[in-house]
């Protein structure tokens, strides 16, 4: 009697951890995508007929990765302006610029003037390519149309050493940092240009990423992050969206450029902590900016907008005293 209860153990378990493997490979191309796998995972499976009640409202998309397919996944963290220059160092930002054209123009129908002399197509490109930490996640067992291994996530890291490099931040052409930045006597870390391939989004990917940036702030000793999250104007009022965080701090830090008043969605963006399982209307909010708020980061005031994407962003400032302890394995 004991070994058969023994065995159901292991087929039990061996269930499990297979319907973990197909969750993890749902894309995250959705807030309600999002918070259904969130659930799914903090149950860690306890209690299986939750999991297998909320499991079907997950809706796979064509995009899907085959349950057949296991990625290999690898990260690579470069630093150009660090770095010996050579032809792989290259190589790996040009395939990041690619993956970032390759999202950036789905998600915001946006056309790029960036030439390369090895791609078909202008890219995502510009100066400050030349001073940031890359970050690239590839799936070793695919291939892109050029022949290299598939880049299925990247972002790139700009610390206050690269920025004086630069000139300044990214964020800085949108917002008046200068007194933040001033005040602020620790290294901080500018995360931008973070993207997903679309038959990757899911939670690995995201980890795997995470990893990765965690790493870089390690060694160059930061203690905040910032950046720009950024929301097509079409899909919801983020100026409201932002007037309602009121659990969130708020930065009285300047726009370059004001949301224009004829742009503006009617679209009320869901609140950022309200999603109904049953009614999944409309949850447009990007999920990294969502997790920065959940963390505890403090927002802008006042949203910019970004003529080149026509969008709108929003500045998120996060130092690390301020991570909500559940979210602290975060930075480690």
């Amino acid at each position: 009697m004991t070994d058969f209860v023994e065995q159901t153990n292991v087929v039990e378990q061996n269930n499990r951890a297979k319907l973990y493997e197909d969750i993890a490979t749902y894309p995250v191309d959705s807030l309600f995508n999002t918070q259904l796998i969130a659930q799914l995972l903090a149950h860690n499976f306890a209690d299986m007929a939750v999991v297998e009640t909320l499991a079907p409202l997950v809706k796979p998309t064509l995009s899907r990765p085959s349950v057949r397919h296991r990625p290999l996944f690898k990260s690579v963290i470069i630093n150009v302006s660090e770095d010996k220059f050579s032809l792989q160092t290259e190589q790996h930002v040009l395939n990041a610029q690619r993956l970032r054209t390759l999202t950036f123009t789905q998600a915001f129908s946006v056309s790029f003037a960036g030439f390369h002399p090895s791609s078909e197509q202008p890219l995502d490109r510009d100066d400050f390519d030349n001073y940031c930490t890359h970050v690239v996640v590839y799936d070793e067992t695919k291939q892109d149309n050029f022949g290299q291994p598939l880049a299925v996530a990247t972002t790139r890291l700009l610390d206050k050493n690269g920025a004086i490099k630069a000139g300044q931040f990214y964020s800085e052409y949108e917002f008046r940092l200068g007194r933040l930045l001033d005040d602020y006597p620790y290294n901080v870390l500018e995360i931008g240009r973070t993207c997903v391939h679309p038959d990757y989004r899911g939670i690995t990917t995201i980890n795997h990423l995470w990893e990765s940036i965690a790493a870089v702030a390690k060694a160059y000793n930061v203690n905040a992050f910032m950046g720009c999250a950024s929301v097509p104007m079409e899909e919801g009022n983020v100026q409201s969206w932002l007037d309602r965080q009121l659990d969130s701090t708020k930065l009285d830090v300047k726009v370059t450029r004001k949301l224009p008043e004829d742009k503006l969605s009617p679209i009320d963006l869901a609140q950022v902590a309200d999603v109904d399982l049953a009614n999944p209307q409309n949850f447009a909010l990007p999920a990294l900016l969502k997790m920065y708020v959940k963390m505890g980061c403090s927002l802008g005031a006042a949203a910019c907008y970004d003529p080149e994407f026509d969008c709108a962003d929003v500045f998120v400032w996060l130092p690390f005293e301020q991570v909500k302890p559940r979210y602290q394995h975060y930075l480690h």
